[in-house]
């Protein structure tokens, strides 16, 4: 199933753009995601979901097909995310203390949407290949599934029939990674990011 995914999604973005209902494009935006995990509290550490979001910004590009008022639309683009969390050493008198979490990776959605007039609303599967992360804490190493599944679902509005305009959530249905290692221990733990995407985009 996944490599069929990744077959029909890719292979769209060559064919020929000079079909009268195939439109090719670019775009580029600014996203803002949350880093969620379930709570770890020993006696190394207490790591908690923090409530602040952390920005982001994704690039590339996308191929709109035509089908009367329907559409559908495969991109691939570069997107920098990732979350924060906080951690708190109980045998230091630091406190609590915000960290983040940063990753790179490759985005594959796959949207079916419904056009009316400039308005567009459009939901899919996406794919999630990890090709990076980090975190600004040395000691907790997380480990991250290179492949994950999620959704998009948004609305977008076309104007002067080239420029784009879309805003969209982006939730996931799998696992970022089920445990985190500190201090030698590993931790069970669901970590999954989401996030809200806006981006402008150009049709050629």
């Amino acid at each position: 199933m996944r490599k069929l995914f990744f077959v029909i999604a890719i292979s769209m973005f060559f064919v020929s753009a000079n079909a009268q209902l195939l439109k090719f494009g670019i775009k580029a935006g600014a996203n803002t995601s949350s880093f969620k995990l379930d709570e770890i509290n020993s006696g190394d550490a207490i790591v908690k979901q923090a409530k602040d979001a952390k920005w982001g910004f994704h690039a590339g590009a996308m191929l709109r097909i035509k089908i009367a008022m329907l559409y559908l639309q495969p991109e691939v683009y570069f997107t920098s995310t990732g979350g924060n969390f906080t951690y708190e050493d109980p045998n230091s008198s630091i406190g609590e203390e915000l960290k983040s979490f940063n990753m790179n990776r490759v985005d594959i959605p796959l949207l079916l949407g419904f056009k009316l007039g400039p308005i567009r609303i459009n939901a899919g599967p996406s794919g999630h290949m990890v090709i990076s992360h980090s975190s600004d804490l040395e000691e907790l190493k997380a480990n991250v599934n290179t492949m994950t599944w999620g959704y998009q679902a948004g609305l977008g509005v076309d104007l002067f029939k080239k420029l784009t305009l879309d805003a969209r959530y982006e939730g996931n249905l799998s696992s970022l990674g089920e445990s985190i290692s500190i201090g030698g221990t590993d931790f069970n733990t669901d970590m999954r990011t989401s996030q809200f995407l806006i981006s402008v985009g150009f049709l050629f």
